[in-house]
């Protein structure tokens, strides 16, 4: 053979080898796994669950799984297969989920985000390779979806919803997913050279365990540990996106005994658009957003509360870019969220611009809000009328990891009276396990024209240091009298507040008892000055925190409190205790019990009294299509004069949901409340079709029953039975429309 020959013979074998490898690897793992490969197919892949796609033919990721809840750094039990690929379009991935007993998977057909205790894979993808901020894909074997954003200063958040498609399919082995993700659906750094931030997590419901690939380990987020995925040439896919959304309601109020009044008829019709500027960066307008409050039905008590409750903003326009308005404040802290979209109560127009270039990501915000300006049932209003303006501007920079140095400006203009907010915040790394978090706000407000400018300042610091083993935080802040924040869900102002928070974590292995995985002892002290009153409140908390299998967790709390109310100190002590527990695939128990001194939150003739509350809850699931569930509350204060018992209230709350999921799509549901201290029954049915996020039709129809009685031309209270007082009927109906 010549030389010439054997180069080319040598050539051969080269490309040879070099095509085989293309052809038989649908993903290449090198550098220990903190690489992934993905392989470019031509053709599309149907989501199916069914896995005969030959690109998941090849060999796959076969990486062992690390438990992460509730211990850390064992190797789960089942093994799992993962494939991936991606073309112009989408990105896809594959994963088969072993089970030795695949008759004790836990699976339902749901609504979204009503999966979190079946079992379950997730793919956690940080789109943008920036540590900040990653997209949350939940998948059941049924390929029912959940989806949230995670972020380096909050967690994770369920209330955006992403146009996204999955299948899954239980088999003889166990059950297994298909997975197609959409670039129009994420934001992402396009160029020939793409690098995202992976991190896989399986759910087992009957062992109450999940694990992930890569390991992940407590003291820092999940961004510390992914693996990244690298795609070649992805390029901008989303043009525009237009959301026009048609809603009608029709309510009646019973007039008197005999007949109802006139119908209050609302119908609205209104738009958003979204441009896609860059593959990072989205421009947002709408007029009369969609409010999409047909989920807003929680089950709370609100009676005898000393603080507001916090509701989730649901509304679709102003989910893109809530990521980036996370700003640092302290957990278990008096401000909730510093900017809380819900304080623009009904926007006539708004606009929208995010995203995100190199290490800065940024989000503007703009709104006019006409509901300061409306008729009052009470008074006059004298700027009926007028709009209030919002204007909200957020940058973060990126330090590394998942540090950043943030700052923030919220304004609110109305009338004669504007308030506005400049902040800085910081989240940094300071040890292997010890992160901190602090920021700054400065607030100027007028309350009318006559008035001067008031001035005050918000500190938040927070310190944490975590190991599989040990947990502590630190925790202060303090509002100065004058500050004040529209945007803000603040419960309480004018305060220096500090807690501290530790506890050590054991892992038993105990012969018998193979249930108990986690035990979690802890101690926390807590603080507060008050500015305005210079009364002080102290608590002192000491509790145990139990895992199991089967998903359950017991909480058993002491509480030793002195607490200051109008004017007044109180001091108290109880107990409290709660629990659940997946007891078997179709029945899942909750519970809570609290006993001891509770104060009465009257403003003028506050008192110290005896007090319990307990409540248990049962979710049955027959079979995987239908779920009934039944929660109850009890409530009750009284106190103790010359051993006399004189009540203050007893409150019993039952409600009863029963939903029924034809398929992913559709399903129908019915809820009954009756609440005995207002005397109230709330009767409530849905229907609904979602055939993705922002595609949707929901009719519904409820009707409110009080017992009240017809007397001198006026409704009292009274009566033996429950008389129909309100009822209301509501359509909605929106349209999803993407321009390539």
């Amino acid at each position: 053979m010549t030389m010439n020959k054997r180069y080319v013979l040598i050539g051969m074998i080269v490309l040879a080898v070099f095509l085989i490898g293309r052809i038989m690897w649908a993903v290449q793992v090198i550098d220990g796994g903190k690489r992934i490969i993905p392989d470019r197919i031509a053709r599309s892949i149907k989501i199916d669950g069914d896995l005969k796609e030959e690109v998941w033919q090849r060999p796959s990721i076969n990486k062992e799984f690390i438990s992460l809840y509730p211990t850390y750094g064992e190797v789960l039990s089942h093994k799992t297969e993962i494939w991936t690929a991606y073309d112009n379009h989408s990105l896809y991935f594959a994963i088969k989920c072993y089970d030795p007993e695949p008759h004790k998977i836990k699976a339902s057909i749901s609504q979204r985000d009503k999966i979190v205790r079946d079992d379950m894979i997730a793919i956690l993808l940080d789109t943008m390779g920036t540590k900040q901020t990653s997209y949350e894909f939940y998948i059941n074997p049924n390929g029912i979806q959940g989806d949230s954003l995670y972020t380096a200063v909050s967690g994770s958040d369920l209330a955006p919803d992403f146009v996204w498609d999955s299948a899954g399919k239980i088999t003889d082995e166990g059950f297994q997913v298909e997975v197609r993700i959409p670039l129009e659906s994420v934001r992402f750094k396009s160029g020939k050279e793409v690098e995202m931030g992976v991190l896989f997590v399986r759910q087992i419901s009957r062992l109450g365990m999940s694990g992930s690939w890569p390991e992940t380990k407590p003291g820092h987020t999940d961004f510390n540990f992914m693996s990244t995925i690298v795609y070649q040439n992805l390029k901008k896919p989303l043009r525009l996106e237009i959301l026009p959304n048609f809603i009608y309601s029709k309510n009646n109020e019973r007039e008197n005994a005999e007949t109802w009044g006139k119908s209050d008829i609302d119908k609205n019709i209104g738009i958003g658009v979204k441009y896609g500027i860059t593959s990072s960066i989205t421009a947002e307008a709408t007029v009369n957003p969609d409010f999409s409050q047909v989920e807003s039905d929680a089950f709370q008590v609100e009676v005898n509360r000393r603080y507001p409750v916090f509701y989730s903003e649901k509304r679709p326009f102003f989910m893109e870019g809530m990521d980036v308005f996370d700003f640092g404040i302290i957990a278990r802290g008096m401000m909730t969220s510093a900017v809380h979209t819900r304080r623009i109560i009904d926007p006539s127009w708004a606009a929208k611009l995010s995203g995100g270039s190199g290490k800065m990501s940024f989000a503007l915000l703009t709104a006019e809000d006409s509901a300061p300006g409306r008729s009052g049932d009470i008074g006059v209003n004298l700027h009926e009328g007028k709009r209030a303006f919002f204007g909200i501007a957020r940058a973060k920079y990126n330090l590394g990891s998942d540090n950043f140095l943030g700052v923030l400006y919220s304004g609110r203009h109305f009338a004669d009276t504007h308030n506005d907010v400049f902040g800085a915040d910081l989240q940094y790394q300071l040890l292997k396990n010890l992160r901190t978090t602090i920021s700054y706000l400065y607030s100027a407000t007028r309350d009318s024209e006559n008035e001067p400018v008031r001035h005050g300042s918000g500190l938040n610091a927070m310190v944490r240091y975590s190991t599989p083993k040990f947990n502590a935080t630190a925790a202060y802040e303090r509002y100065d009298r004058e500050f004040s924040m529209a945007s803000a869900f603040q419960m309480r102002s004018e305060l220096s507040h500090g807690w501290v928070y530790a506890g050590p974590q054991f892992y038993p292995n105990i012969k018998g008892i193979k249930w108990l995985r986690r035990i979690h002892p802890y101690i926390i002290y807590s603080t507060l000055h008050d500015l305005a009153t210079k009364m002080d409140d102290n608590a002192l908390t000491l509790g145990v925190r139990m895992s199991f299998t089967r998903q359950g967790a017991l909480t058993v709390e002491y509480w030793k409190e002195k607490e200051a109310w109008a004017f007044q100190t109180f001091d108290k002590s109880y107990i409290s205790t709660s629990g659940s527990v997946q007891l078997f695939k179709w029945l899942n128990i909750t519970g809570n019990f609290s006993s001891g001194d509770r104060i009465y939150y009257h403003p003028s003739e506050p008192f110290l009294g005896d007090g319990i509350t307990w409540g248990c809850g049962l979710t049955l699931e027959p079979n995987e299509k239908l779920k009934v569930g039944f929660d109850y509350s009890y409530t009750n204060l009284y106190k103790n004069e010359n051993h006399q018992k004189f009540y203050s209230y007893s409150v019993d709350i039952f409600n009863l949901h029963t939903t029924y999921q034809f398929n992913k799509y559709f399903f129908v549901r019915g809820n009954i409340r009756y609440d005995n201290f207002r005397e109230k029954l709330l009767t409530d049915f849905l229907a609904s079709f979602t055939f993705i996020p922002g595609t949707v039709v929901h009719l519904g129809y409820g009707s409110l029953y009080e017992k009240k009685e017809w007397q001198n031309n006026q409704w009292v209270p009274g009566g033996d039975d429950l008389l129909e007082m309100k009822r209301g009927l509501f359509f909605k109906a929106s349209y999803l429309l993407r321009i390539k």
